[in-house]
């Protein structure tokens, strides 16, 4: 029973980590949807709302919207919408300062959340066409140029753009650019799962009705388009720049946020766990739900190893013990000490927050996801 728990565990892992990318990656190469045909940049460029949902941005909010209004776009075809989710600094005051018309501001009083500030930012969009952003993040001129042509996909119901995160000391690093790899096999394959909450575009009238306190609006709504025939599409080329966590213990709380958000989710669209209703029951189980179980698997594989009677498990064992080792070494020598990381702490970090989300989502979900933004 312990030689078969420590096979199994070992082919999860295998498969989860490095099978799937390369399944995926053939399938985007002999089985791809073809798009590229109808991404022209369309003769008449339709109308386009930028929406910005702020919870108190009053030192990022000028240049934000400056930003937004740079981009390489007819100015009357361009118009932002910003919410504010019950900010009590200055935002309010600095977005009426610059007295722009194509700028529109909406607020109320109680901090609600993002999902709630979409949805009452949504009921005062007029075009078709949505990019939503972020406070923080900052865009290239050409964003888009490179999105708005997928649109002429009728099938296209969303696309995500590039978030390239700058250095920092919790910078995500290999991992972020392992995770965009897969992400672009899906896309050329046949969707893509969710998008990225700081650079995405989307058609109004494919956009959801949040439920309150949803945690994943950027996973909630592409899976409701998928689940009704579109496809999510991601744009290399579209880019948006973040400088990432300032911490280690920052990037470590998000993860544990939005791995935590993914049980919220399954809940909220139970009908992602079948295989019949889910056209991407394949890409979810691969890529998301695996991921929910690595960490005990991970365990499974580290206390079955040990009694394992060959020479195959005592290496893997002692292989196991080594990596943990490293991982304690960067974390209390190198990050505690000299706020450095690589991609051992990160991945020990990441199953670490896997394995807090599941405990934190089931005693208290509402409490211990739900943030101000």
């Amino acid at each position: 029973m312990i030689d078969l728990i420590f096979l199994v565990s070992l082919l999860f892992l295998s498969y989860t980590y490095f099978i799937y990318p390369i399944i995926v990656f053939l399938l985007s190469k002999y089985c791809p949807c073809d798009t590229d045909s109808k991404s022209e940049t369309p003769k008449e460029l339709p109308d386009v709302t930028v929406m910005l949902c702020v919870y108190n941005g009053q030192q990022l909010i000028e240049n934000r919207i400056n930003n937004i209004l740079q981009l390489d776009y007819p100015k009357d075809k361009l118009n932002i919408i910003v919410v504010a989710d019950g900010c009590n600094d200055e935002t309010c005051q600095r977005v009426e300062d610059l007295a722009l018309k194509n700028v529109k501001l909406l607020s109320y009083d109680l901090n609600r959340g993002k999902s709630y500030a979409l949805s009452v930012g949504l009921q005062h969009v007029q075009s078709e066409l949505v990019l939503f952003a972020d406070l923080r993040q900052t865009y290239d001129r050409d964003v888009l140029k490179y999105l708005v042509p997928h649109f002429n996909d009728d099938k296209v119901g969303a696309v995500t753009g590039n978030l390239l995160i700058e250095k920092s000391k919790g910078d995500p690093g290999l991992y972020w650019k392992y995770e965009k790899a897969i992400r672009k096999y899906e896309s050329k394959y046949k969707s893509i799962l969710g998008v990225t909450g700081a650079i995405y575009m989307a058609r109004k009238s494919l956009m959801p009705n949040f439920p309150p306190n949803v945690v994943l609006d950027d996973m909630y709504a592409p899976l409701t388009m998928i689940k009704s025939g579109y496809r999510i599409i991601f744009c290399e080329q579209a880019c948006a720049y973040d400088q990432g966590s300032h911490t280690l213990q920052e990037e470590f709380d998000r993860k544990v946020r939005t791995l935590a958000g993914n049980y919220q989710l399954f809940q909220l669209l139970p009908w992602t766990l079948n295989p019949i209703k889910n056209p991407v029951y394949f890409e979810l189980i691969s890529h998301k739900v695996c991921r929910l179980l690595v960490p005990y698997f991970l365990i499974f594989l580290f206390l079955t190893s040990f009694f394992v009677d060959n020479w195959f498990g005592q290496l893997t064992f002692w292989s196991q013990l080594t990596f943990y080792t490293i991982a304690a070494f960067y974390y209390f020598y190198l990050y505690k000490k000299h706020n450095k990381t690589n991609f051992i702490l990160s991945f020990v970090m990441l199953n670490l927050a896997a394995l807090k989300a599941s405990v934190v989502y089931w005693l208290s979900p509402t409490k211990h996801l739900w943030k101000s933004h």
